[in-house]
Protein backbone atom coordinates (compact mmCIF):
# COMPACT_ATOMS: atom_id res chain seq x y z
CA UNK A 1 0.00 0.00 0.00
CA UNK A 2 2.74 2.56 1.13
CA UNK A 3 4.59 1.88 -2.63
CA UNK A 4 1.23 2.45 -4.39
CA UNK A 5 1.04 5.85 -2.65
CA UNK A 6 4.35 6.90 -3.57
CA UNK A 7 4.46 5.28 -6.73
CA UNK A 8 0.86 7.55 -7.18
CA UNK A 9 2.91 10.88 -5.54
CA UNK A 10 5.73 10.18 -8.35
CA UNK A 11 3.25 9.95 -11.27
CA UNK A 12 1.76 13.28 -10.04
CA UNK A 13 4.69 14.90 -9.55
CA UNK A 14 5.58 14.14 -12.82
CA UNK A 15 2.82 15.41 -14.13
CA UNK A 16 3.43 18.64 -12.47
CA UNK A 17 6.68 19.09 -13.82
CA UNK A 18 5.67 18.40 -17.43
CA UNK A 19 2.79 20.96 -16.62
CA UNK A 20 4.60 24.08 -15.43
CA UNK A 21 8.09 23.50 -16.71
CA UNK A 22 8.27 21.07 -19.85
CA UNK A 23 4.78 21.91 -21.85
CA UNK A 24 5.42 26.67 -21.64
CA UNK A 25 9.11 25.84 -23.25
CA UNK A 26 9.60 26.56 -27.04
CA UNK A 27 10.62 23.18 -28.38
CA UNK A 28 9.42 21.06 -30.70
CA UNK A 29 7.08 18.00 -29.88
CA UNK A 30 9.49 15.37 -30.28
CA UNK A 31 11.77 16.61 -27.48
CA UNK A 32 9.26 17.34 -25.12
CA UNK A 33 8.00 14.15 -25.08
CA UNK A 34 11.79 12.61 -24.66
CA UNK A 35 11.82 15.15 -21.75
CA UNK A 36 9.05 13.74 -20.27
CA UNK A 37 9.83 10.31 -20.71
CA UNK A 38 12.63 10.53 -18.33
CA UNK A 39 11.40 12.97 -15.95
CA UNK A 40 8.21 10.48 -15.78
CA UNK A 41 11.16 7.59 -15.40
CA UNK A 42 13.51 9.39 -13.04
CA UNK A 43 10.69 10.99 -10.60
CA UNK A 44 7.93 7.97 -10.67
CA UNK A 45 10.89 5.81 -10.18
CA UNK A 46 12.74 7.42 -7.25
CA UNK A 47 9.99 8.06 -5.13
CA UNK A 48 8.49 4.17 -6.06
CA UNK A 49 11.67 2.85 -4.78
CA UNK A 50 12.09 5.32 -1.82
CA UNK A 51 8.71 3.59 -1.05
CA UNK A 52 9.18 -0.04 -1.37
CA UNK A 53 12.66 0.59 1.07
CA UNK A 54 10.46 2.59 3.72
CA UNK A 55 7.87 -0.28 3.59
CA UNK A 56 10.38 -2.70 4.19
CA UNK A 57 12.30 -1.17 6.52
CA UNK A 58 8.44 -0.04 9.02
CA UNK A 59 7.85 -3.94 7.87
CA UNK A 60 11.05 -5.12 9.83
CA UNK A 61 10.63 -2.97 12.62
CA UNK A 62 6.99 -4.23 13.00
CA UNK A 63 5.18 -0.75 12.59
CA UNK A 64 3.62 -1.51 9.39
CA UNK A 65 1.85 -5.26 9.01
Amino acid sequence: MMETVFFLLGLGFSFLVYFLSIRPRDLSLTRKFFYFILTLIGITGTLFLFGVVAAHFLRKLGILS
